[in-house]
């Protein structure tokens, strides 16, 4: 089973947003994709309602007890849980290899080829054992100084535990969101984290666009809301770097 987490410890880098159009765009591409949405303001199904959100029966078990209400067809090829946001509490512990093995289950990995995760933006539980279930580890970060102390923090933790073997992930990558060309700034951060980090482990741009916003706020993927937009270019440039 792949496995998508998309993480970063810091609020507003783009995650949900992310997922959302990543969940969109590999569906395209004949994907079966399974949506967790592990951050309790259970933001996931805002991007994703007008697609369509109907009761399923295929899924008996939920991976978290009191975090998740359901899972929801959103199309023939998108699933996705919904949260409690009234219950969920992010200091709940949690073993590190629970999402991990729920999502090899075969109940799971019978019906879906991927698996996309959104995290909180807090080191907790519920992140770590994201980090541990995933296969791909995706670190969406705006080109910044600051950002990138962040980033930094996060890749140095994820490597130790790639290497100590708590973690299964083979593929560790940034991505970068909300890039504006035209700033001085973003550019050289750019350049920076391609020689720190070396082109292969820097995914293609996803730059500022207000289309991304709009689309998020008509609760569609930007595919479906204006896709010959720079954010639905930007998104399909991404999945064909993962799926390729």
């Amino acid at each position: 089973m792949r496995v998508i987490t998309v993480a970063n410890r810091k609020g507003g880098t783009a995650k949900t947003t992310t997922v959302v159009n990543l969940a969109f765009g590999l569906a395209q591409h004949g994907n079966r994709v399974l949506v967790l949405d592990l951050d309790n303001q259970g933001h996931v199904m805002q991007g994703l309602t007008a697609l369509g959100a109907e009761p399923q029966s295929t899924i008996k078990t939920m991976p978290l007890k009191g975090f998740f209400t359901s899972i929801v067809k959103c199309s023939e090829k998108i699933y996705a849980t919904t949260v409690d946001t009234t219950r969920a509490n992010t200091n709940d512990n949690i073993a590190l290899d629970a999402i991990r093995l729920w999502c090899d289950s075969d109940q799971v990995s019978t019906h879906f080829d991927i698996v996309i995760i959104d995290t909180p933006p807090t080191l907790s539980s519920q992140l770590m054992a994201a980090l541990s279930a995933a296969t791909d580890i995706i670190i969406p970060a705006t080109p910044m100084p600051l950002a990138s102390d962040g980033v930094q923090k996060l890749l140095n933790a994820c490597r130790k535990a790639m290497a100590e073997r708590k973690f299964r992930a083979t593929s560790l990558t940034i991505l970068p969101v909300m890039v504006e060309q035209n700033l001085k700034l973003h550019r050289q951060e750019l350049s920076n984290w391609y020689g720190r980090y070396g082109r292969n482990k820097v995914l293609s741009p996803i730059h500022k666009n207000i289309t991304l916003a709009e689309a998020f706020a008509k609760k569609k993927p930007v595919f479906a809301y204006a896709p010959n937009s720079r954010g639905a270019h930007d998104y399909t440039e991404l999945c064909k770097q993962l799926i390729g």
